[in-house]
């Protein structure tokens, strides 16, 4: 991939917190890179470090956290070496983020017209009030809610779920940025909703050549949105690759348990759904060798002890000892 093709780069981030019971190392060793105009799918179960990866390269962790990276740059532009003041001018102009429940994220005490406003007025100084409103008026037409002028009048609570989600999606895209950030977009919408909310994704991706970060734990989202794949488990990821790869060939025990956990995907009607035993480790104690192996149906005597390297094996990487011991793979 041509270097002026990559947006976002992620090489070796790790998010690790001070807490009175030890260091929490939540995210240890995550690499992946965004392209323009393409989505690319962080996937894993809750607590699997996805939500913490974002808001580190949002720079919105607390004074207890520790990030570093060995590179971490958007559009060329080296995010570590950014002030508060710096990080704050970014957000929401070059990198924006719909967070995950609309009803939590939207101050349920000022109306839409303040909240979309507010973005409006931080990434253009001397903005006139006529203009915030024709603008907000318009980026609420754009996302599809009816009536943006009475709309903008509103509390969030005299909104539906997916109206709200769509202002959320609005107050994202307000100044345009090259990056959007949507941590799980369609949590607590029901069906109808959920696909209309992806359908507008792939619309304003279309329209606005946007990049897309979709975090989620579900790979029936994933399928409708994602260009590339990448699956994190316990704060590393184990296997990326193209949509198409992922889901026809998964490498990694893991990958194929999310994806037959799912109906509609690889489940047909009338197919039995499986399902991953246990729960994700807690990051103060995760086990020695493969993270994965307390839970994995395919587990060996070395994924115990050692942890697996990562490996090539066509379009594909994957940390497994399984695939590694095949011997079947790239250099």
């Amino acid at each position: 991939m041509e270097k002026q093709d990559v947006l976002l780069n992620v090489q070796n981030l790790r998010t690790w917190f001070n807490t009175p019971e030890g260091v929490v190392k939540s995210v240890n060793g995550v690499s992946f890179h965004v392209d323009r105009g393409e989505t690319l799918a962080l996937v894993g179960e809750s607590g699997c470090g996805k939500t913490v990866t974002t808001l580190s390269l949002m720079k919105l962790l607390g004074k207890n956290s520790v990030v570093t990276a060995d590179e971490l740059t958007l559009n060329g532009r080296d995010i570590r070496a950014l002030s508060k003041e710096e990080a704050r001018k970014i957000r929401g102009k070059e990198i924006s983020m719909i967070f995950q429940e609309p009803m939590t994220s939207l101050n349920p005490v000022y109306r839409i017209q303040r909240q979309l406003g507010e973005m409006l007025r931080i990434h253009n100084p001397g903005i006139s009030r006529t203009e915030v409103h024709r603008r907000s008026v318009d980026i609420l037409r754009k996302v599809g809610v009816p009536n943006p002028d009475e709309r903008l009048k509103v509390f969030p609570h005299q909104l539906s779920g997916g109206l709200r989600q769509r202002v959320m999606i609005a107050i994202a895209l307000a100044s345009n940025p090259a990056m959007v950030i949507a941590d799980e977009p369609t949590t607590a919408l029901d069906v109808t909703i959920q696909a209309q909310v992806i359908d507008l994704l792939k619309e304003l991706q279309r329209d606005f050549n946007t990049s897309i970060l979709l975090i989620t734990h579900d790979f029936g989202v994933v399928s409708q949105l994602a260009n590339r794949v990448a699956v994190m488990y316990a704060g590393k990821i184990v296997e990326e690759g193209p949509l198409k790869d992922v889901i026809e060939r998964p490498l990694h025990p893991y990958t194929e348990l999310l994806i037959l956990s799912i109906p509609g995907i690889k489940v047909k009607k009338g197919g039995r759904l499986r399902t991953i035993e246990g729960q994700v480790p807690n990051p103060l104690y995760f086990p020695e060798g493969c993270r994965f192996h307390p839970r994995c149906p395919s587990a060996c005597d070395r994924c115990h002890r050692e942890e697996p390297p990562q490996i090539t094996i066509g379009g594909q990487t994957v940390s497994c000892w399984l695939r590694a011991e095949e011997g079947q793979y790239d250099t």
